[in-house]
């Protein structure tokens, strides 16, 4: 299947590139506060994508980088830190919320924190009114996706995870993933022009 979903191979290995720097660093010298300090940020707005309690996600987030910390020694084996660390998040919130009966965002309805750099702040001198008007738009036209494809848009083109990792982040098999991925760019292309479509394709990660 030819979607033409955009990859970013340059981008890709200079992201797995500075993962490799950062996880030896913590691994080799312990240098926790650097490997918290490139990854809190991403990975709380994934988790408040997961579960709208705010709350919750911070004490699972907090208790990932404890465990990081008690076991520093025995995770000589993670070849892939960033996939790692999303999944045993995700993980972490969903098996909380199976068991209190939480219930996880509502279908549609987001965290200011899913999608990045909010469209709702004031443009910077370097925004021009007309780019602000395209990210409106392209911002509305992501949050009327189901929630599914809205998570694997986030994961493909805001954190820069291949198809591949997206399945298993996800836990759907690798042809799943590319169909959501598929369908969903498919809705926005019958919703915006290409230049506008173009913005997502070029999200800095």
């Amino acid at each position: 299947m030819n979607d033409s979903t955009g990859s970013f191979p340059g981008n890709n290995r200079s992201r797995m590139a500075d993962d490799k720097q950062i996880w030896d660093a913590y691994q080799q010298k312990g240098a926790f506060a650097e490997l918290y300090n490139f990854y809190v940020r991403d990975l709380l707005r994934y988790g408040y994508r997961i579960s709208s309690d705010r709350q919750l996600v911070q004490d699972h987030l907090q208790d990932l980088f404890v465990h990081l910390w008690n076991h520093r020694d025995r995770l000589g084996h993670v070849q892939e830190p960033r996939f790692y660390l999303y999944k045993s998040l995700r993980n972490r919130i969903l098996r909380s919320i199976e068991s209190n009966r939480l219930i996880p965002t509502v279908d549609g309805v987001l965290s200011e924190e899913w999608f990045p750099d909010g469209v709702d702040a004031e443009p910077t001198w370097v925004e021009t009114e007309h780019r602000h008007r395209e990210l409106t738009r392209l911002q509305a036209a992501l949050e009327r996706l189901p929630v599914r494809q809205q998570e694997v848009i986030q994961l493909r083109y805001y954190h820069d995870f291949s198809t591949e990792e997206i399945a298993r982040i996800m836990k759907v098999n690798e042809q799943s993933a590319r169909n959501l991925l598929f369908r969903a760019v498919r809705q926005l292309r019958g919703q915006l022009p290409s230049a506008i479509l173009l913005l997502l394709f070029s999200q800095p990660v």
